[in-house]
């Protein structure tokens, strides 16, 4: 089933581009890099909600905590330096940012990020923050943050042609639609290796979105590839592994 929706039947398995496993994501990356007290900047809607959920959720079990959600409701932020500021003084202070808004919010709401004195902190945002992005002058503004990509447009994958040059030729993989696009082809290659996977914990393949597992109660899990900006053009991140 391409959706995630409760425990699949026996015999059956989920595979799904969920919020909640962006939100798992971030929270191993953030881990890994010792930042496990996290301020969240939510634009609101069902898609952060869930991601910041699953983020708070994995944190706890690794020892940390979403320490503070602030909302940004449309396209200009309210002014935030202060109430950030007051939870990077606050208890254990703010190790990292996690940011669930689209481009547009994100960038007016990175400069505050900025001010607070939180740039030099990871901060790292779900993959809505490609929405509305593709200026390079104006994104230069969230350059340094990292989010959860498909390893297919940014790196390639053997086996499938550039994604720049099939986006060329086919209107469907173009922009965030090559997202879809891979998960697509992901699709394809699990029902040639859902055996294989069910069959062994430690069994993985390598896919357009990222490297795939079988999780026990029957959901695919993914590892992403990441990838930040840098001048304004979207990058793999180096060092952050798939």
């Amino acid at each position: 089933a391409l959706n995630r929706a409760g425990t699949p039947p026996t015999n059956s398995a989920s595979y799904a581009l969920a919020p909640e496993d962006e939100g798992k994501a971030a929270a191993d990356f953030l881990a890994a890099r010792n930042a496990l007290r996290v301020l969240a900047l939510s634009s609101g809607d069902d898609n952060a909600r869930r991601s910041i959920d699953a983020l708070r959720a994995r944190l706890q079990e690794l020892g940390g905590d979403v320490v503070q959600v602030l909302t940004v409701y449309g396209d200009a932020p309210p002014d935030l330096v202060a109430p950030m500021q007051a939870a990077v003084q606050s208890g254990g202070g703010v190790d990292a940012v996690f940011i669930a808004l689209r481009g547009p919010q994100a960038r007016l709401a990175a400069a505050q990020v900025s001010a607070a004195g939180l740039s030099g902190r990871p901060r790292v945002a779900t993959s809505q923050l490609l929405s509305g992005t593709g200026q390079a002058e104006e994104d230069s503004a969230l350059d340094g943050i990292a989010f959860p990509s498909d390893a297919w447009t940014v790196s390639g994958i053997p086996g499938l042609p550039a994604a720049a040059g099939v986006a060329q030729v086919l209107p469907t993989a173009r922009g965030p639609a090559a997202r879809l696009f891979a998960f697509g082809y992901d699709a394809w290659l699990l029902s040639a290796y859902l055996g294989h996977l069910a069959t062994s914990p430690e069994a993985s393949i390598s896919s357009a979105s990222g490297v795939l597992r079988m999780g026990p109660d029957g959901h695919v899990l993914r590892t992403p590839a990441w990838s930040t900006f840098s001048g304004g053009h979207v990058v793999p991140l180096a060092g952050a592994g798939r």
